[in-house]
């Protein structure tokens, strides 16, 4: 089993590094067309349909960050409305990414009284999703 550590998990956005990332995460999913008749038995009968992928990404805010995606250029990201590359990926060479063209479809930016501030994103792709091996 090639078991390995969630740590070296990250959401890049062109290719670049989401800043302080605590959690990150890519959901992938397929919604169904119903074709059931009465010639079905009495069993549902199924399609598959329109394939879609979201990916997410919270952490702590950190605004002296300069080498990766800080919450900054998230949400000019946000407010541009366009698609970014996108990819989730621990970046080692044999594992596995997952990548798309993604429109940020949500940044929150919250802190609370004597508590580490923090943000979530998160990203809906856009055309075809694309598995990889990281050479």
């Amino acid at each position: 089993m090639a078991v390995f550590n969630a740590t070296l998990l990250g959401v890049y956005v062109e290719d670049t590094l989401v800043a302080a990332a605590q959690d990150v995460s890519v959901s992938m999913s397929v919604e169904t067309i119903d074709v059931t008749t009465k010639d079905s038995s009495g069993y549902r009968e199924l399609l598959g349909g329109l394939r879609s992928a979201s990916f997410s990404v919270n952490g702590l805010i950190d605004y002296t960050e300069a080498t990766n995606e800080s919450t900054a250029d998230l949400a000019t990201t946000l407010l541009a409305r366009t698609a970014v590359t996108l990819k989730f990926s621990t970046e080692v060479a044999g594992d596995q990414s997952v990548s798309a063209e993604a429109i940020c479809t949500s940044l929150e930016l919250s802190g609370g009284t004597e508590d580490t501030a923090t943000y979530s994103a998160t990203f809906e792709a856009t055309g075809t999703v694309s598995l990889a091996t990281i050479a």
